[in-house]
């Protein structure tokens, strides 16, 4: 996997280039700079970046209304940046995963502490979630097989072992998976 992409999203050029430069001198790739919400969402959907740094006050749609729309449709991570009185109105967003809200004035370290903060809990969500695929592929697996299994003992007078034998023989000399094997029977048995 390459260097982590970063949108960045200010309305003020002096900002971006000073964030650009940040990031850059610090092993991150910055995908684009845009200046206003809807150049923003358009952005987002075609470049596709690991994270979205915005400014609350951006023209044509706000940064909190932008990041609405990225979380919800789930485009991007994003930190948003705000100040006092501006975080207080993004309040709803605090708990949502792949969100995170720094205030101005903006210092180097807490923004780069904050990124790879970022960077991690998605790499850790993302390891997650394939584990969760991966299980609910063992389990539906399981399923298949005891449902043939239960087939073949009720049809072939096969015990247990002899049943989950059979379909495990079937597998290797086939080449197909035990899930496909177990899915075969069930069908031949349905008619």
């Amino acid at each position: 996997m390459g260097s982590p992409r970063i949108l960045i999203a200010m309305n003020n050029e002096v900002s971006s280039g000073k964030l650009k430069t940040i990031f850059a001198e610090n092993g991150y790739l910055v995908a684009g700079q845009v200046s206003d919400g809807q150049e923003c969402l358009r952005r987002v959907r075609a470049l596709g970046p690991d994270l979205v740094v915005l400014d609350y006050d951006l023209p044509l749609t706000n940064g909190y209304e932008v990041a609405k729309i990225l979380l919800e449709d789930k485009l991007s991570d994003v930190i948003l940046i705000a100040t006092e009185s501006q975080k207080a109105l993004v309040e709803e967003l605090c708990n949502d995963i792949g969100f995170s809200c720094i205030t101005k004035p903006l210092g180097k370290t807490n923004l780069l502490n904050t990124v790879d903060l970022m960077f991690k809990a998605r790499r850790k969500i993302n390891t997650l979630e394939k584990e969760i695929t991966d299980l609910k592929e063992v389990l539906n697996t399981r399923k298949e097989v005891e449902k043939a299994k239960g087939l073949l003992m009720k049809h072939l007078n096969l015990s247990e072992a002899e049943a989950f034998k059979r379909i495990q023989k079937q597998s290797m000399d086939k080449g197909i998976s035990m899930k496909e094997i177990a899915k075969a029977i069930v069908l031949a048995y349905d008619i």
